[in-house]
């Protein structure tokens, strides 16, 4: 069972849509600064003009840079791992062994909410990450049903480890056993 999914197109405008509200909190801090600069020496209206085109050039170079990253997402979740491929310039191709995952947890922010997407965040017993994520699914459209696939996934494996390590250990006390029967009859043998 390989499913190949990739970010919807929702994540993008999720991206463009925070942008937005980081423009606006630079026109906030930056109008008033520009009023200031007028009152003192009349060139607050050639800084605001340079401001604004030199902000808008680099929102239009950073949605560019965002547009390449998204269409460069992609996850294929199979039997036995998770593979995340990701990167513009180095492209990066992490694979995430279900054996070592220990949670999967869906995170939705407002902005996710209200574009109805979710992202799901793998977690690792060893975390290579600050935050102990080894990798996220970000832009989910259908997040609910593979959040619920994905721990059904975990649940089973992790049920079927158990089982494993029981009758490891079982076979172990069966082979601990016939030693001690074999030492026994050593020792009245030997007596």
């Amino acid at each position: 069972m390989n499913t190949s999914l990739k970010p919807d197109a929702l994540y993008f405008k999720k991206q463009i849509y925070i942008l937005l509200l980081l423009s606006v909190f630079f026109y906030i801090l930056f109008i008033p600064f520009c009023l200031i600069v007028q009152a003192e020496n009349n060139s607050g209206f050639l800084l605001f003009i340079c401001g604004c085109i030199g902000w808008a050039a680099l929102c239009a170079f950073i949605l560019f840079f965002i547009k390449l990253w998204v269409n460069n997402l992609s996850y294929i979740i199979k039997d036995t791992s998770i593979t995340i491929y990701k990167g513009i310039f180095t492209k990066v191709e992490q694979n995430i062994p279900d054996r070592k995952v220990t949670d999967f947890i869906l995170r939705r922010g407002l902005l996710d909410r209200f574009l109805g997407i979710g992202s799901i965040k793998v977690q690792t017993a060893g975390g290579s990450g600050e935050v102990g994520y080894e990798g996220i699914l970000n832009g989910i459209l259908d997040y609910k049903e593979i959040h619920e696939n994905l721990r059904d996934k975990l649940v089973n494996i992790q049920t079927s480890n158990g089982a494993t390590i029981q009758q490891t250990e079982n076979a172990n006390d069966l082979v601990l056993n016939e030693i001690l029967s074999e030492l026994k009859d050593i020792n009245k043998k030997i007596n």
